[in-house]
């Protein structure tokens, strides 16, 4: 019976699911008061959580002020620039889309890519176990048989230099990934890509999550210079603020949309883009073209990768096949040469 109500104090705690948050937001919509709405959601799982907010709203606290104290630490970072410039109601709305997309792109490039380097990296741990573990005990019975080592030692120590240039290189990534993952050090990431690498894939991914945001704020009924705004306060996403930050000021020293999106910050395919669509009719449609094309690009360029770490992959655990094949020969070759 302990162990019951114990698993029951694990499963019921005061952080909200994802679920929980956009079962609000959609009662929201309806124009149901918080509070009905609080309680018509609350299950085993969440009710303390639910409890205590209905409490507290009680007491005269705001839902801005209290919310935020339930949330998953991914969503807060969402909400809580948005939260005091905008109704309750609509920053929820506008958080859970901003969340849901950047979370959809970031699956995506994570999906294609991922498969791949973990081939490859349980391929060179699989070469470090054999030569560390494998390795020694063929060579030693090869010995034996007087059999001709040079070469084997000779591929010994290039297995060796790919497989410590491989870690040591995964270390810098690392290193490097959580350097940039800091949100100053990521802003200041992407200004040296615009500078030195314009029109790069990264620039083209960047470009196309802050138009595919900037869309999901037209969607909601909001201009452009209030989209701006709120793309500007989002520092859980500085590349996104930065791009916003560049073009709104653009556009307030009286610059066209086309040349405040001609900056080097910008994909040179969206200023083109922009182009046509200031001759339009149909300014979001031109831009969901655009995020298409870029779409395309970004899944073009990772499969490109993606093939070409699998075959690097392939022909280099071969090659460890044929080179293990060739060794357990060696010694039936020494055998028959008596």
């Amino acid at each position: 019976m302990a162990f019951i109500n114990s698993l029951k104090l694990m499963t019921i705690n005061r952080t909200l699911s994802l679920v929980d948050i956009e079962s609000l937001n959609e009662l929201l919509k309806t124009g149901l008061p918080l509070k009905n709405a609080l309680t018509l959601i609350k299950t085993r799982n969440n009710e303390k959580a639910f409890t205590e907010i209905i409490n507290k709203l009680d007491k005269g606290f705001l839902i801005e002020d209290v919310i935020v104290e339930y949330l998953p630490k991914s969503f807060i970072s969402y909400l809580k620039p948005l939260i005091h410039d905008m109704s309750f109601s609509q920053s929820l709305n506008l958080a859970i889309s901003f969340h849901n997309k950047s979370t959809d792109n970031l699956k995506t490039l994570e999906k294609s890519i991922m498969y791949p380097l973990i081939l490859l990296f349980l391929g060179i741990s699989g070469l470090y176990l054999f030569d560390n573990y494998g390795l020694d005990m063929l060579i030693n019975m090869l010995k034996s048989f007087n059999t001709g080592l040079s070469m084997i030692n000779v591929l010994r120590v290039i297995f060796r230099i790919i497989i410590y240039s491989f870690y040591f290189g995964m270390l810098i990534a690392v290193s490097l990934i959580l350097y940039f993952s800091r949100e100053k050090n990521i802003a200041v990431f992407y200004i040296f890509i615009s500078k030195y690498f314009h029109n790069s894939i990264v620039q083209v991914y960047f470009c196309a999550e802050f138009i595919s945001l900037f869309l999901i704020c037209n969607d909601l009924g909001y201009k452009t210079k209030d989209a701006l705004k709120i793309l500007k306060s989002l520092h859980n996403k500085p590349i996104i603020s930065l791009l916003a930050f560049h073009l709104e000021e653009s556009l307030l020293k009286g610059n066209s949309l086309k040349q405040a999106s001609s900056q080097i910050y910008f994909d040179e395919t969206l200023s083109k883009f922009v182009n046509v669509a200031i001759h339009t009719n149909d300014f979001v449609y031109i831009l969901n073209n655009y995020l298409t094309l870029s779409n395309e690009r970004i899944v073009k360029t990772t499969k490109r990768l993606t093939l070409f770490i699998q075959l690097g992959t392939y022909i280099f655990i071969g090659a460890i096949i044929i080179f293990i094949y060739q060794l357990l020969f060696l010694p039936m070759q020494a055998i028959s040469n008596f």
